[in-house]
């Protein structure tokens, strides 16, 4: 690791010039209300506008933070709570508002992947140099997207190029373990064909043995103008990896490489009064777990493995009845099929959802309706409406009040109902239904100090049917609906422009889970009770960047996890550009933390990567 260590006293001699130049420089907001974002309604709308509690990552803000993938970007979102965090691409878990993970959506363009094994989604699978912007929905969004009561997360690509000439980008990265990686992608356009192409390799040894991780994806995007009939745009992505766990306290350990194809094809048309696209999508995903009792082991004492293929074809077209006002309407056409160690057979689930929304202005207000009707073949029939409003105070700067209710549901996934092998202690439970939930939410964002920002959120849930696990009489684990559980917190963000140079953000949240049946707190499932996020960044105009990131989780587990989580964990980045290049520096559980929400999935000890960026 002597090139990385190189790297840093370099990096560290350019920061103190950088830090005492003293010429100045103006920087863009770091909450900018006039975004446009597209998942809460389906179509474009002002982030400002919408009564969801919606935020918004864009690439250049990925780009600033010491991440390698999706899931360690959304550790650092507020909000977002990631569990285990590994890095080098192991599995992790998302939880918003304290839901479960399998209650949040993970799409990318509209594509989801949440899995009918466990309804959850492994963000660490996708990589993040090909990303334009992520919107993250807080909270229930099921009149827009379907089955998703905890929220939303859509990640959406970057566009085709629109020059003859081709841009793009190479970043290489060594760190320690044993770890490089390398990305590169590329965008231009011929003619009426635009094109973007990106991949990336990620392989590290790990810092124990049976540590290792190999990580390779892809990804394409073509589109093609057909004048004043619209566009056609086709998209392919692919991810592969062999991930091993390192050993477990007892001595065991896993093996779970897994493959995802993903693509869409689809053809958009917009004119002045109306915007239609029509699309089918695709993804297929393939996830093995096979687990060896000792490191010596050559046969695996359990292997499991699951395929998923799903079929989505959407229509969604956009009208505007009056001047400022919104109307979208369309239909999802699901078919999704699971084959699995655990059944005896391949099962199927088909789904059929027609959708509205329409967003009418009133002055300083704005209404939000919506409506959804989800028809599914394995748990019935879900009618999902919604009401939000907001109100922007004309007295104070960039100030909006925004309240919703919305009735949401969560179907679970296909296993939990057709488990035909007992494996691990896990077994089926036929008359499983899904979660329906009330869901309340009120917010206030305003800039009513100068250079300071500002948001306020509080939410509950009250959800009926809610789906836990429980223990039969064989001493078998099983999910079951319990009577109801709720779910409540509040969340504080504050972000302050302390002078042209210096930014400062943090974050507060609180969430409570609560089964209203034995007025107990419900344990496990990856999700935070208390969370905190602190940030600072440094900007000069010499092209030198530091950012320091601090977060505290204190996860809602139960005893049996041992969890070690009462300790805030530091990460950085530093960086600087010289002329097309810029030089970066990461630091990872920079005061080198002993830190596990469970035992078996501790966090890693502190460690350096250190590369360069060449943009052209």
């Amino acid at each position: 690791m002597e090139r990385t260590k190189y790297l840093f006293i370099l990096l560290l001699v350019i920061g103190v010039m950088g830090i005492i130049d003293n010429d100045k420089q103006v920087k863009a907001d770091e909450v900018d209300l006039g975004q446009i974002i597209v998942s809460s309604k389906r179509t474009p709308v002002y982030l400002s506008d919408n009564s969801d509690d919606v935020i918004v990552i864009e690439a250049e803000d990925i780009e600033k933070l010491p991440a390698q993938n999706l899931s360690e970007v959304l550790g650092y979102v507020p909000g977002i709570d990631v569990e285990p965090r590994q890095r080098f691409g192991r599995p992790a878990s998302l939880s918003i508002h304290g839901a479960d993970s399998r209650q949040v959506r993970l799409m990318i363009d509209g594509i989801p992947f949440n899995s009918q094994a466990s309804g959850q989604v492994n963000p660490a699978q996708f990589p993040i140099e090909n990303i334009a912007r992520i919107e993250v929905i807080k909270g229930g969004a099921s009149s827009v997207w379907g089955s998703g009561l905890g929220g939303v997360v859509n990640i959406i690509t970057k566009d085709t190029g629109e020059a003859l000439r081709p841009e793009g980008n190479f970043t290489t990265s060594l760190a320690e373990f044993r770890t490089k990686k390398e990305s590169f992608d590329l965008s231009g356009k011929v003619d009426k064909l635009g094109y973007y192409v990106f991949s990336s390799y990620l392989e590290s040894g790990g810092n124990t043995v049976q540590d290792d991780v190999l990580d390779k994806d892809a990804f394409g995007k073509l589109s093609y103008g057909l004048d004043s009939l619209g566009n056609i745009i086709g998209s392919l992505g692919y991810s592969a990896a062999d991930v091993n766990t390192g050993v477990f306290p007892d001595g065991s350990w896993q093996a779970q490489p897994y493959t995802t194809r993903y693509g869409k094809i689809g053809w958009e048309l917009d004119s002045d009064n109306a915007n239609f696209a029509i699309g089918f999508k695709q993804s297929h995903q393939q996830v093995v777990t096979r687990t060896y009792l000792s490191v010596g082991d050559q046969v695996p004492d359990s292997n499991i493995e699951t395929k998923e293929r799903l079929s989505q074809l959407s229509i969604n077209s956009t009208l505007y009845p009056r001047e400022e006002d919104l109307l979208v309407v369309g239909a999802d056409f699901d078919w999704d099929i699971v084959k699995s160690s655990y059944l005896a057979k391949t099962k199927s689930v088909e789904a059929q959802s027609p959708y509205i929304n329409y967003t009418q202005k009133a002055g300083p207000w704005d209404f939000c309706y919506g409506l959804r009707y989800d028809s599914t073949s394995q748990f019935g029939t879900e009618l999902s409406p919604s009401l939000g409003t907001v109100y922007h105070l004309q007295s104070i700067e960039d100030t909006h009040v925004r309240a919703s209710v919305a009735r949401d549901f969560n179907a679970p996934p296909l296993l939990w109902k057709y488990y035909e092998l007992n494996l691990s202690g896990l077994t089926t439970n036929p008359d499983i239904k899904a979660e329906r939930a009330y869901v309340y939410e009120l917010g206030l964002e305003s800039k009513f100090i100068p250079r300071v920002w500002s948001s306020l959120s509080v939410y509950r849930a009250d959800i009926s049917d809610a789906i836990s696990s429980a223990q039969n009489d064989d001493g078998d684990y099983y999910m079951k609906n319990f009577r109801k559980f709720r779910r409540q917190g509040a969340e504080l963000q504050l972000e302050v422009d302390i002078n042209e140079k210096l930014d400062f953000f943090c974050s507060g949240a609180f969430n409570d889970i609560e089964n209203r049946q034995t007025r107990k707190t419900v344990k496990g499932g990856g999700k935070a009770r208390q969370s905190i996020n602190l940030g600072l960044e440094y900007e000069n105009n010499s092209g030198f960047e530091l950012l320091l990131k601090a977060y505290y989780d204190r996860w809602n587990q139960a005893v049996s996890a041992e969890p070690n989580d009462r300790k805030m964990l530091f990460d950085a980045k530093m960086s600087q550009k010289i002329k097309d290049c810029i030089l970066f520096l990461n630091i990872y559980n920079l005061a080198n933390s002993a830190y596990w929400a469970d035992i078996y999935f501790p966090v890693k000890e502190r460690y350096f990567e250190g590369g360069l960026t060449y943009n052209w």
